[in-house]
């Protein structure tokens, strides 16, 4: 498993085969013809309705399905591209940066905290009304990015200003962690593996327990320190700068995921519309990594 936006819908999954299946050259996607095989042992197959109904119920076993109907691949001329994908993709972001600028220069300051933990709230109920839709529109979509490009332009405008220089290590480190991952991508270094996703949606959900706990902690006074339960020594490094780089990888990992279901999605013919659902699911993992990368900076400011 990967980013649960991906893995809710058959369009981003990979049809499976058996050895049977790829020795009589079935592929995902293309259908199988039954009649090759029974030609090559039986001679011509007979012609009429039982063969075409056996047909058909043998191609329905590799249809996948959307809310128990089965799908069919869309139309040539409205299949989904890598272009459509990256396109809705620079669009999100877009308006994620645009937001967050808005929000640090023209937003008074007194009033940029109330409203980052207002957007915080919002794009949380945003985030999963979109993690258990199919389909995502473009609504959504803008939404959810305007919305957490106010809280993280609050957030790291708030932080500049006790750390000068946070914001730009912030800035400078996402962009060269996501341009290592995705030249680890298209190389083809790094590809992901179904055990591999599972070990790093373990981490990323154990990563979230803890963020959750050790806020809790700190809220109600039960740790000290600026950073909670992140301040705590493990092996002469803060546990925060740990933790950090760790979830660091681990997002970058899930990243190269997200871009190997893209084209799998397009082999497996979706539909324009899906760059949106493609599109959200890329900038969510783009913004969890400029997270992880600004606490970490803040952390080392901090420390100096």
């Amino acid at each position: 498993m990967s980013n649960p936006i991906m893995q809710r819908n058959p369009y981003f999954q990979g049809a499976s085969q058996n050895a049977s299946q790829a020795q009589a050259g079935y592929q995902p996607g293309a259908g199988y013809d039954p009649r090759a095989g029974y030609a090559g042992q039986y001679g011509s197959p007979q012609a009429g309705a039982d063969y075409a109904a056996a047909q058909g119920a043998y191609q329905a076993q590799f249809q996948p399905q959307v809310d128990g109907n089965a799908f069919e691949q869309a139309p040539a001329a409205n299949r989904m591209t890598y272009q459509d994908a990256m396109n809705k993709t620079a669009a999100m972001l877009g308006a994620t940066v645009a937001a967050g600028v808005a929000t640090a220069f023209i937003v008074p300051l007194q009033f940029q905290m109330p409203l980052a933990i207002v957007a915080m709230i919002a794009a949380f109920v945003v985030g999963m009304v979109i993690a258990f839709k199919r389909m995502v529109g473009p609504g959504l979509a803008l939404g959810y990015s305007v919305l957490e490009g106010v809280a993280l332009g609050a957030i790291t405008f708030g932080l500049d200003r006790v750390l000068p220089g946070v914001a730009f290590q912030a800035i400078l480190g996402t962009l060269a962690v996501v341009g290592v991952t995705l030249g680890l991508h298209y190389s083809g270094a790094v590809r992901t593996t179904p055990k591999g996703r599972k070990i790093v949606l373990a981490v990323a959900l154990a990563g979230l327990i803890f963020a959750v706990v050790n806020m809790l902690l700190m809220a109600f006074g039960v740790t000290t320190g600026a950073w909670g339960l992140r301040s705590v020594t493990v092996m002469g490094l803060p546990l925060g700068i740990i933790l950090g780089v760790v979830m660091i990888v681990v997002a970058s990992y899930m990243l190269i995921g997200d871009f190997e279901d893209v084209n799998t999605a397009i082999a497996n013919g979706a539909p324009k519309e899906f760059a949106w659902t493609v599109g959200i699911a890329i900038v969510m993992t783009i913004l969890w990594i400029y997270v992880e990368v600004l606490r970490l900076a803040a952390m080392l400011a901090s420390d100096r």
